[in-house]
């Protein structure tokens, strides 16, 4: 998905008229910020990805809006397996350069370079970025979430978690907050530390109770425990919401543990 996606916005972006106005401006920093929030909310979707490049050009600030691209290439390199497209993270590095020309010392723009070089895997040069990041501004929201997303890719449980804790007093909204919720669940659900994992996936769902994708990541934590009653009860809610494949894959997995003979399982099952 990342490279292929990639290659399809990257004709479009070289013919992309850039703001005539060279400097970052109030306006242009409003919608940067703006733009931030809809790349961070993108699933999949490339329109996400398109509104956010809409909402940085209009903003009519040259050096944002190129950094707004940059941030958009990151978002749209992510492969389905969680890796980065290479060819995506060269081009994104390309348009912070380009914003850095005239604006090079601006933490918003710059914490791009820290998670260019995080999901490269080069964690010697995102700390050095971070590092002098951090003595410019100790309590920035798109700088925490790089902190935490550094000791992510390194599945350090412990340092994701102390970053977590503080990106979270950072969030500038009830979105950013229920984003990081659900990515600390995939986090420990992946680590295994699964009673945390459902702790994070309720917390988010129960403010975003339509959201069956979250209900799915409980009922797989479930599953993981061996508490299979439990994941049986959240797999029924979430195909009760929506046809989804994996909960489908969920449900085949879970026939295959549990006796599908009788009793509520059974009635569950159409037995």
């Amino acid at each position: 998905m990342g490279q292929k996606l990639v290659k399809k916005l990257l004709p479009s972006l070289r013919k992309m008229p850039l703001p005539a106005t060279p400097e970052a401006t109030t306006q242009g920093l409003q919608a940067y910020k703006i733009g931030l929030d809809t790349v961070d909310s993108y699933k999949r979707d490339p329109k996400t990805l398109l509104d956010a490049l809409g909402t940085f050009r209009s903003g009519g600030s040259r050096p944002f809006t190129c950094a707004g691209v940059a941030y958009t290439l990151v978002a749209a390199s992510r492969e389905q397996d969680g890796s980065y497209a290479p060819m995506g993270l060269d081009a994104a590095m390309k348009w912070v350069e380009k914003a850095q020309e005239t604006e090079p010392d601006i933490l918003l723009i710059n914490m791009i370079e820290a998670f260019i070089y995080i999901f490269y895997g080069r964690f010697d040069d995102a700390r050095l970025v971070l590092d002098y990041l951090r003595q410019q501004d100790t309590d920035n929201y798109y700088l925490h979430l790089a902190e935490m997303t550094f000791w992510q890719r390194q599945r350090e449980v412990e340092n994701t978690t102390l970053w977590y804790e503080q990106t979270v007093k950072s969030a500038l909204n009830a979105p950013q907050r229920l984003r990081l919720q659900s990515r600390m669940g995939d986090f420990y659900l992946e680590q295994g530390v699964l009673d945390k994992a459902l702790i994070m996936f309720k917390e988010a769902v129960h403010f975003d109770k339509d959201n069956y994708g979250l209900w799915h990541k409980i009922s797989v934590a479930f599953y993981r425990q061996a508490n299979y009653e439990e994941a049986l009860h959240y797999n029924q809610r979430v195909l009760k919401m929506n046809d989804y494949p994996p909960a489908r894959q969920l449900e085949a997995a879970l026939k295959k543990k549990m006796s599908p003979e009788g009793g509520r399982l059974g009635r569950l099952f159409g037995r």
